[in-house]
């Protein structure tokens, strides 16, 4: 297919500042719609440190943040787990967010501070077709679009996609205090588990969960019952924005809504692709890795190739988290965890290379199980 011609980027978050960096250091023309939001989740900000050099053309080392923190594991029996937490950066989505559009727009990306309203997708996948993109009340032309906007986003709606198998996450982006370490705590409720994650000027706060399975109102008990645990009297008063957000996850939908958002020339990455992690529920590292991978087919002239990139790159891992979930949180493996964790040194290694995602969930139950045998 010639050149790439000119690309619109929807959305400015982890996945859409990789994209929109990528396509311009490429040499790509560029157009970066980012719309002014807060750009905080209450997991949001964690990153691992093995994927921010994949970012060319990013440097995260000015940016303000928590590196390595102290960990606490807790479970439902009471059990603890304290460990160290390398090779994982906490930053505040905002000052990420910010760091990276600022590199796509030094190598050359165009940034428009204004939401896309409307697509309008037309003539054929492979040639002679484009988007028509309206923001502001301008409509522009493009070759290609891509639609980093979120679970509930643009481009979704505009390919047709309605959510499925989404989990939920409530919680805080609190400011004004100093976590001492972030803590997991998993309680045997569903597949639910609690976080606080310390970050730069506060803390970062919330639960994960099934909707399914777990009611708002039992999920937000859980959740407080561990924060006045952890955190000082008066935690409730502090400011910082509240949530209640869809978790997209990955599943049997992803690829095939990919492929059906692609035939529209609209190539999904991050949260609008649902690539969320079944298990941990963590997106920022995929958004990141899926902007990158939609920037390089794009730029080989072959965008028809990224849901293909996705299914080699995550299918497999992410059918075995998915897996992995009732055996984790509520299942043997999670309830024997903790306990062999604090016998054996080469779980607790196994369990830290899985949080600071280097251990593969392929390899997970049998590398925990020779750890486990081990004298």
């Amino acid at each position: 297919m010639g050149e790439v011609g000119r690309i619109a980027v929807l959305g400015g978050g982890p996945a859409g500042g990789s994209a929109a960096l990528a396509l311009a250091r490429g040499g790509a023309a560029v157009t970066l719609y980012l719309p002014e939001r807060p750009g905080e989740k209450p997991c949001g900000g964690a990153v691992p440190e093995h994927v921010l050099p994949r970012v060319e053309g990013f440097d995260a080392t000015a940016l303000p943040v928590v590196a390595s923190p102290s960990l606490r594991l807790e479970d439902g029996s009471g059990g603890r787990l304290d460990s160290a937490l390398l090779g994982i950066r906490i930053f505040r989505r905002h000052d990420l967010d910010q760091a990276i559009v600022a590199a796509a727009r030094s190598a050359g990306a165009t940034v428009e501070p204004r939401r896309a309203e409307a697509l309008a997708p037309y003539g054929g996948l492979r040639e002679g077709g484009g988007v028509a993109v309206t923001a502001g009340g301008e409509t522009r032309s493009y070759e290609w679009v891509v639609g980093a906007d979120g679970a509930r986003g643009l481009s979704r709606r505009t390919a047709g996609l309605l959510p499925q198998g989404e989990s939920v996450g409530l919680g805080a982006t609190l400011r004004g205090l100093t976590a001492a370490r972030l803590v997991l705590s998993f309680p045997y409720l569903a597949d639910s588990y609690s976080w606080i994650f310390p970050r730069p000027g506060g803390a970062s706060v919330g639960i994960a969960y099934s909707p399914e399975e777990l009611g708002d109102a039992a999920a937000r008990a859980v959740l407080d019952e561990m924060l006045d645990r952890y955190l000082p009297p008066g935690w409730r008063g502090l400011p910082g924005p509240r949530y209640r957000y869809p978790i997209p996850v990955y599943g049997p939908w992803t690829v095939p809504g990919v492929r059906r958002a692609l035939r529209q020339r609209l190539l999904l990455v991050g949260d609008a692709a649902a690539l969320a992690d079944p298990l941990t529920r963590e997106g920022i590292r995929y958004g990141m890795l899926s902007g990158l991978w939609a920037a390089e087919s794009l730029l080989a002239g072959a965008p028809w190739r990224y849901p293909e990139k996705l299914a080699a790159e995550l299918g497999d891992e992410m059918e075995r988290a998915d897996r992995a979930r009732g055996l984790f949180f509520s299942g043997p493996v999670g309830r024997w965890m903790l306990p062999a964790a604090r016998l054996h040194r080469g779980v607790r290694r196994v369990l830290a290379d899985l949080l600071a995602c280097r251990q593969s969930y392929l390899t997970l139950e049998s590398r925990l199980l020779r750890e486990a045998l081990r004298p």
